[in-house]
């Protein structure tokens, strides 16, 4: 038995991909970004996930419709009869007035899977972007996405909890997001040490670029029985200026 696990940061398929001419020529999308533009970079991710196949697919800046994406339910482009779980959450935390701000109501995590699986949706005690999702991948094993902040002290107290989670999670887990490590993978020794999680990232292979900037921002985190019988690939998205991770994980029972 295989599972396949798809994270994607979607960039709210504004389809600009890092490069600075993209970013001056684009810059407007950010403010307001026709339906066409999101469908066509849609369409790219739905290639992607048709050649992947993954069993469950988890989507890091996705559109529910606020003013910006005009409007636009980017999961109804995704939307697809052979996943039959799909679940989107404001990644905002539980009272926060940005849930429900017209520039900021849509922005959202969630995912889509195969089958039904249990999940939670949770919310770290730190930040602005707060949601933390729990999918159950096998009966003891825990699949946790997020995406951290910006802000590094935030992102320290973020990671923090996240270490205390795991930690109180039965069985084997594994966990992955856009962790915003703008300094290094050195932000993650406090984690690993707290967890002894391993990172199936290489520290050579970026997931994010700006310019000639590139960094290693998306990653995944495993327990080391789970590390054992996994593989991590980057898969290049051109419409976003984050990569994709492919998670197989082997036998996970």
């Amino acid at each position: 038995m295989q599972v396949k696990v798809l994270l994607s940061n979607l960039g709210y398929a504004r389809g600009i991909d890092g490069r600075i001419s993209h970013h001056a020529r684009y810059w407007h999308r950010h403010l307001y970004c026709s339906a066409a533009v999101q469908t066509h970079t849609l369409q790219q991710l739905n290639a992607l996930i048709s050649r992947e196949d993954p069993d469950v697919c988890c989507f890091v800046e996705i559109d529910q419709g606020s003013f910006t994406s005009a409007g636009f339910d980017q999961l109804s482009a995704l939307y697809r009869t052979n996943y039959a779980q799909i679940h989107l959450e404001n990644k905002y935390g539980p009272t926060s007035p940005l849930r429900s701000f017209f520039l900021t109501r849509g922005k959202s995590n969630g995912f889509m899977s195969r089958e039904p699986r249990p999940f939670e949706t949770l919310y770290l005690d730190h930040g602005i972007k707060r949601l933390l999702h729990k999918i159950t991948l096998a009966p003891q094993l825990s699949l946790f996405f997020t995406h951290l902040s910006l802000n590094r002290n935030t992102r320290q107290a973020q990671l923090r909890h996240l270490g205390e989670l795991v930690g109180h999670t039965p069985g084997e887990c594994v966990l992955m997001g856009d962790f915003n490590v703008l300094r290094g993978l050195k932000e993650l020794q406090p984690l690993l040490e707290q967890t002894g999680l391993t990172l199936l990232n290489q520290a050579h292979v970026p997931t994010f670029r700006f310019h000639r900037r590139a960094l290693v921002l998306d990653l995944c985190l495993c327990t080391a029985q789970v590390a054992r019988k996994s593989q991590l690939r980057i898969v290049e998205q051109p419409y976003s200026d984050h990569a994709a991770l492919i998670l197989d994980i082997q036998d996970p029972a």
